[in-house]
């Protein structure tokens, strides 16, 4: 009765393995355990080194273990090698009379009776051998410790697969992710060179439509860096912080449009919002193209004028984003119209709406983005 509790708590243990348990940890007691469990002296793990084919002493208990830890066994030789050779238990209560038997790894401990099980893969090849030496009090292993050894050695070696497998899968994972990292860094910083070199190109040209299209796509080439530089330094989330975000693109507009001949005071009040890096992308192109109309229609007349941006998180799942001018105002002109046609286009996306109030004494469009 004890034998049966013992093997259904040592079967219990290795089932709920987890990564919270390394896998030598994990070993060794599952080894004492074998050694308790089956009445053994001593218990042996042997993993096969597919480079050498040797079969190489991971990890003894009892009264040798320190001594014959890392020992290598061909694998040709001894019942080890027999197992893993023919991929069969073995079983012998004298080893002495037994051909395959070939040395004990100690001086100080002498090999009596053997228990020998294989580790299978999930493709049931033997990649190791786990072995039980001498029962207790000079008693005899029988059959029925066989069978329960076999079934330790599944789920040992299962312990065994899953942990490889999981480190096999965080390689993987982190090669990947320092790829995506370095993909991040580089896209960023071809973005911010092509952008910068836009913005050389137009303070060379006369044209002011060619001025106009130059500064548009450097801004925005800014925006996309920008969210760029954020996913890179927080890799673990797809989530952008939106005062961030926004933050950075008014700072881009400012130094690109604020002409020196003119103070134009950007004011901004701006949630601390969480969002999606697909949804961010969108909202801070709204706010460019939106800023961008601004310092181009709004003070053309005037040498000072005041921007207030103010984007706020709704109890309803959606952001305001509302952008308004002490301007000229501006009716709805065709040419304006033609102009705002991108941030419908980026509303649109959103599934979000868009106001427009225009007046005399300034214009304010209010964005309603769903989350």
């Amino acid at each position: 009765m004890q034998k049966i509790e013992h093997t259904k708590l040592l079967v219990h243990s290795i089932q709920s393995i987890g990564r919270a348990v390394e896998l030598k940890e994990l070993l060794v007691k599952s080894m004492n355990a074998i050694q308790t469990v089956l009445g053994a002296e001593a218990s042996t793990l042997m993993l096969l080194d597919k480079g050498t084919g040797e079969l190489n002493v991971s990890i003894p208990t009892g009264p040798v273990k320190d001594e014959i830890t890392g020992f290598k066994i061909p694998k040709d030789k001894g019942v080890s090698g027999w197992v893993i050779q023919n991929n069969k238990a073995f079983l012998s209560n004298d080893v002495s009379k037994d051909d395959a038997f070939w040395q004990d790894l100690s001086a100080d401990f002498e090999t009596k009776s053997l228990l020998c099980v294989p580790l299978r893969d999930r493709d049931g090849e033997a990649y190791g051998v786990l072995q039980a030496v001498n029962k207790e009090l000079g008693l005899s292993f029988l059959e029925e410790d066989l069978e329960v050894f076999k079934i330790l050695a599944e789920h040992i070696s299962l312990a065994i697969q899953r942990n490889r497998e999981y480190d096999e899968m965080e390689a993987k994972l982190e090669k990947k992710t320092l790829l995506l990292s370095e993909t991040h860094h580089r896209l960023k910083n071809n973005l911010f060179a092509i952008s910068a070199l836009m913005e050389l190109e137009s303070n060379r040209l006369e044209n002011g439509d060619s001025i106009d299209i130059l500064r548009n796509a450097s801004s925005r080439l800014k925006s996309i860096a920008h969210l760029h530089s954020l996913l890179y330094e927080d890799s673990d989330t797809n989530e952008v912080g939106l005062k961030v975000f926004l933050n950075h693109i008014i700072g881009s507009i400012k130094s690109i449009y604020n002409q020196n001949e003119k103070t134009i005071r950007i004011e901004a009040q701006i949630d601390d919002i969480e969002i999606p890096a697909e949804l961010s992308i969108l909202c801070g192109l709204t706010l460019n193209e939106l800023l961008i109309n601004a310092f181009k229609h709004a003070f053309f007349d005037r040498n000072a004028g005041t921007i207030n941006i103010r984007v706020r998180n709704l109890a309803n799942e959606k952001i305001q984003l509302n952008l308004s001018d002490d301007g000229v105002g501006m009716p709805v002109l065709k040419n304006q119209s033609d102009h705002l046609f991108v941030v419908h286009a980026f509303v649109k996306q959103m599934n979000a709406k868009i106001t427009h109030t225009p007046s005399e004494t300034g214009t304010s469009f209010t964005v309603e983005i769903p989350l």
